[in-house]
């Protein structure tokens, strides 16, 4: 006879849950999302939300206690922010909000980046000042020594590491044979009066050539690599082929070649948007000593 993990009673011969048991437990996570969500998003029942969350636990079998608490407050918050993206796009309330929300749970940037949420809100925050604020802020180096010499016209928004840089490759071989028949002019000895025709033959691929840092910044794209390091002008970019796992890119250039830069998904996303919102722009304003830094336009709405 098993103990139903949810209740501790007895669950029946090789069985370890009721199925009520289970159903409750369900329901009741599927309840602590959806008021987390609703109190992140829109304020609603944000300053009851910890009763709230402990009393559906109770009921459910959950772990109500402070800690596993906490845990589903961040965790809720962590899927409010993924909710605020998926119009691509983080509005000036939603921002409001979410900032609310961990204010008044005192929940830190530990805490809410288990799942890389936190990470996720600074990259939609810094999208939501360049397109909603027309503001660049500025880039807070803190020791950071940046391995681009950068223009005094640009600012760094965003470095992104571990990037795998790729590139149309040609490579080219000799195809052909020879023409003609042997003739046997004495014992052992034969003559081939044959000529060798053949052709030059090319083939293309995209190849992997290095791996290294990428910047993006109001004017260019940088990468630096152990074998390759250059920058590219936005403006000077003829197209961009956005992957699930990269960022594809055409030079305006006569010799011009595909190029891709590979990495995560979330990344690929953001640094497509990020060159987006800055080549809306109808005017730059690069940011003055003092400046608010993205960390301070991340947490300017705390309350």
């Amino acid at each position: 006879m098993g103990d139903c993990k949810y209740c501790g009673k007895s669950a029946g011969f090789l069985r370890k849950e009721h199925k009520e048991c289970e159903a409750a437990y369900e329901r009741g996570r599927e309840m602590i999302r959806e008021s987390c969500l609703e109190a992140a998003l829109y304020g609603i029942g944000i300053d009851q939300l910890p009763d709230r969350v402990r009393a559906i636990a109770a009921s459910a079998y959950i772990d109500s206690s402070a800690a596993s608490v906490a845990q589903s407050l961040a965790a809720g918050w962590g899927q409010a922010v993924e909710a605020a993206m998926e119009d691509h796009f983080l509005s000036n309330e939603e921002k409001r909000a979410l900032n609310r929300y961990r204010a008044q749970h005192n929940l830190g940037a530990g805490q809410l980046n288990r799942g890389g949420h936190f990470s996720l809100f600074r990259m939609m925050s810094l999208l939501n000042a360049l397109s909603e604020q027309g503001l660049v802020p500025r880039f807070e180096r803190r020791g950071l020594r940046l391995p681009f010499n950068l223009m005094k016209s640009e600012e760094m928004l965003w470095l992104f590491d571990g990037v795998d840089y790729l590139e149309e490759v040609t490579q080219r071989e000799f195809r052909g044979g020879s023409l003609g028949v042997s003739f046997r002019v004495a014992k052992g000895v034969y003559l081939r009066p044959s000529a060798f025709r053949g052709r030059p033959v090319a083939s293309t691929s995209i190849q992997h050539t290095d791996s290294g840092v990428l910047g993006i910044t109001t004017k260019h794209i940088y990468f630096k690599g152990q074998r390759k390091s250059f920058r590219v002008r936005l403006e000077k970019i003829i197209s961009f082929d956005p992957y699930q796992d990269g960022l594809g890119i055409m030079r305006d250039t006569a010799r011009a070649k595909p190029e891709m830069f590979r990495m995560d998904a979330t990344d690929a996303w953001f640094l497509l948007n990020i060159i987006d919102a800055v080549m809306s722009m109808d005017a730059i304003k690069l940011p003055k000593a003092g400046a608010p830094t993205l960390d301070d336009l991340v947490d300017q709405d705390l309350v």
